[in-house]
């Protein structure tokens, strides 16, 4: 029940801040993405003749303000189909402000307004944890093609960085009651990867971690707050959210590194891929 709460009040959260979302947030290193889409099978083949025939060769799942589907439609050529779907309608404004030419869908992933083997792989960029269910599994099999794949990529920021691990302290610190590890650090906790075993509907996950080819440097102290506050996991009633980003704002201004930068921190980051095939099954 905590995590259904949690659910609405993440929602509502981003309906009021997908613009800093969009700000804020770094889009997917493109080493990585390229990386995912290779073992996917989109990246090395023709798709416009393929057998079977598809709607999409790719949909981006809980896409967001499109952070993952920009750098997805770089890699891809043009004349591949690429749909994004999510929830919540401000973020796929935010997605189609930027990313023209993706069709867009407001729906969970639970329920898809797609037909059945529609689409040739799916993905789903730093969200599958916030949706990780059976329902919504056997909506992605059922659209998938024959033999399509499924492919979930995080970012994760790397706690082995002292900073980033005192920033992620705070975070557990206030984080809403009930909250998961793995809104905080996908790294840390895989246990959102269970209702792939609850139902035979993939070949078991494949999963290769890899270090961004170049990591962001963010120009100050709220750059990084604002960053850090736009994770799920501080999804909280208004007092609790600034007293948060209070906090995060103390321990960076007095941190040495950052004072001897002029503000400007580096947050390393990790790429966290996995990839699994549709099995046939009687859905």
């Amino acid at each position: 029940m905590e995590k259904v709460i949690h659910k609405d009040a993440a929602r509502e959260m981003w309906k009021t801040t997908n613009g800093t979302y969009e700000k804020v947030r770094p889009s997917h290193d493109r080493a990585a993405v390229q990386y995912l889409l290779r073992q996917l099978g989109v990246l090395d083949n023709d798709l416009c003749n393929q057998s079977p025939p598809f709607t999409y060769a790719v949909l981006d799942v809980g896409a967001g303000t499109g952070k993952c589907t920009s750098v997805i439609k770089d890699i891809l050529r043009e004349d591949a189909r690429i749909a994004a779907l999510d929830p919540v309608a401000g973020m796929l404004e935010q997605l189609k402000a930027v990313v023209p030419g993706v069709d867009t869908f407001v729906s969970p992933c639970e329920s898809i307004p797609l037909p059945d083997n529609s689409v040739k792989a799916v993905v789903s960029s730093q969200s599958f944890h916030f949706i990780a269910n059976v329902t919504a599994l056997r909506e992605i099999n059922r659209i998938l093609v024959p033999g399509g794949k499924f492919g979930i990529l995080f970012s994760v920021d790397d706690e082995a960085s002292p900073l980033v691990h005192d920033v992620f302290e705070v975070m557990r610190k206030y984080k809403y009651p009930g909250c998961p590890e793995f809104f905080i650090n996908t790294l840390q906790d895989t246990s959102w990867q269970k209702c792939f075993g609850e139902a035979p509907l993939f070949t078991p996950l494949q999963e290769h971690v890899m270090p961004w080819e170049k990591q962001d440097t963010l120009p100050d102290v709220e750059s990084v707050v604002q960053l850090f506050m736009t994770f799920s996991a501080t999804a909280r009633e208004p007092e609790v959210r600034e007293e948060c980003a209070e906090s995060m704002r103390r321990l960076l201004a007095a941190n040495q590194t950052v004072k001897q930068n002029g503000g400007q921190l580096e947050v390393p980051r990790l790429s966290a891929l996995y990839w699994c095939t549709k099995n046939t099954v009687d859905n």
